[in-house]
């Protein structure tokens, strides 16, 4: 069910309860003061009989005879008056009662009101005495049809049923327009979500409306997130064209030279050496990629890290006694080294180290120096590799953490680079909650730091 028709339909069981009972209270509020109106009409109308009587024998009673005036003054359309002896037995009664007689409370007149039904009519009156000459002459009653009462009050339920379902389907079809009208941004971000999903048209965009209001937010966040989505499909596209870039050079290599070995039958040795040697450093480069590209992917899905205290000196000598025969022509010092510790992966970490050292190394020249450093600064464990190789130009600083990026993608490809070491190193880095600083000047080289929060 939409949410726009159970709105409505929330909204008109609300009011219609609401409604419901002001219509049961106004209902009572009003049966009670009908009651009451008719209540005084009867008591004015008995104390009125009352003083007609008192009035017509005002001799005291001289004589036994009880002096009665004429009732039709009193009668009225729906009223019905009757006077008693003491005993109970009828002396008078109005023309309307005809041949019936208003019924005497328990047998015997009562002072008090009394509810009977007269010729199928509900009635309601009152009984009084009549006191003259200090006892008691006669007792004098006065019904009331509800006739009328009842017909008020039966409008009166008839106009709040009906008023009360036209208010309450009046309060649902606009409460409905008004939340499709407030929800019509939601349904603009599902027909987007849809279409996206379908043409993964990450361009499009929602109108924002009022940004202040929480619809207007909620628009403005989905459209960062399609600009996120935008942002992370563009580069996704670019890495699936990258990666099978570099995939197909190293492989085109391989065919090639096993091509020309095959067309070449009485290839002399030291050419098919050389043939070979091409096809081993082509098979070396795509193992390379490969192993690049499965620890982005471990990266990219979160990988549980094998969190446990490490101390980064250790793991900083065995980086540079690692790496150290491969130094060929070039200074590998190990400057300021800090005991530290850090929570962390510590294969992982090696990992960040060794790729840090690599780039230095291969981008630094014959001669050069090549500086590892350790130092504490709280809450951080600052590493600092430092070379004095080529340098990274300004502009291309903003994306040496990209993936395949290269500042020249000839030199690189020489130097048996793939464009995904500092990608993954920063991937780990983040991992750890740490981050990696980079400061290079061209020509004068350059020096990378991670820094990761220190343990204890």
């Amino acid at each position: 069910m939409p949410i726009r028709v159970r709105l409505a339909l929330w909204h008109g069981a609300i009011f219609g309860a609401a409604l419901l009972v002001f219509g049961v209270a106004l209902y009572a509020i009003m049966a009670r003061h009908l009651a009451s109106m008719a209540d005084e009409g009867v008591a004015g109308r008995v104390e009125h009989l009352a003083t007609a009587l008192r009035a017509a024998n005002a001799d005291g009673r001289m004589s036994n005879t009880l002096v009665i005036p004429p009732l039709d003054t009193f009668e009225e359309a729906e009223v019905y008056v009757q006077v008693l002896a003491p005993d109970g037995a009828v002396l008078s009664r109005s023309g309307n009662l005809k041949e019936q007689s208003l019924p005497i409370p328990q047998g015997a007149p009562r002072q008090g009101e009394f509810s009977a039904v007269l010729g199928g009519v509900e009635v309601r009156g009152s009984v009084a005495p009549v006191a003259i000459g200090g006892s008691t002459a006669a007792w004098v009653q006065v019904a009331v049809s509800n006739r009328q009462r009842e017909m008020v009050l039966q409008r009166l339920r008839w106009a709040l049923i009906g008023g009360g379902a036209g208010a309450v389907a009046l309060v649902g079809l606009l409460s409905g327009a008004l939340a499709g009208r407030a929800l019509a941004p939601v349904s603009e971000m599902a027909e987007t979500a849809r279409a996206i999903a379908l043409s993964r048209g990450f361009d499009r965009r929602l109108k924002a409306g009022n940004p202040r209001d929480e619809l207007g937010q909620l628009a403005l966040t989905f459209n960062e997130m399609l600009a996120s989505l935008e942002k992370a499909y563009a580069a996704q596209e670019q890495f699936a064209a990258h990666a099978s870039h570099e995939l197909r050079a190293p492989l085109t290599g391989i065919r090639g030279n096993l091509d020309l070995m095959g067309m070449i039958k009485d290839m002399p040795e030291e050419e098919r050496q050389q043939v070979l040697g091409q096809v081993r450093r082509e098979v070396e480069r795509l193992s390379r990629l490969v192993n690049d590209l499965l620890a982005l992917a471990r990266a990219d899905t979160g990988q549980e890290l094998e969190l446990r205290p490490v101390e980064l000196d250790a793991v900083v000598v065995d980086v540079y006694r690692q790496v150290l025969p491969t130094a060929n022509g070039l200074d590998l010092r190990l400057a300021t080294l800090e005991p530290s510790v850090v929570q962390g992966d510590e294969d992982r970490l090696k990992e960040v180290l060794l790729i840090l050292v690599d780039n230095a190394i291969r981008y630094t020249p014959q001669g050069g120096t090549v500086t590892l450093a350790l130092r504490r600064e709280p809450p951080w464990v600052s590493v600092d590799v430092e070379d004095t190789g080529m340098g990274i130009a300004p502009e291309h600083l903003p994306h040496i953490f990209q993936r395949f990026w290269r500042a020249d993608p000839a030199r690189s490809r020489d130097r048996g680079g793939t464009g995904l070491g500092l990608a993954i190193a920063k991937g780990i880095v983040d991992q750890h909650g740490g981050e990696i600083l980079v400061a290079s000047t061209p020509g004068r080289g350059s020096r990378f730091t991670v820094r990761l929060p220190a343990h204890g």
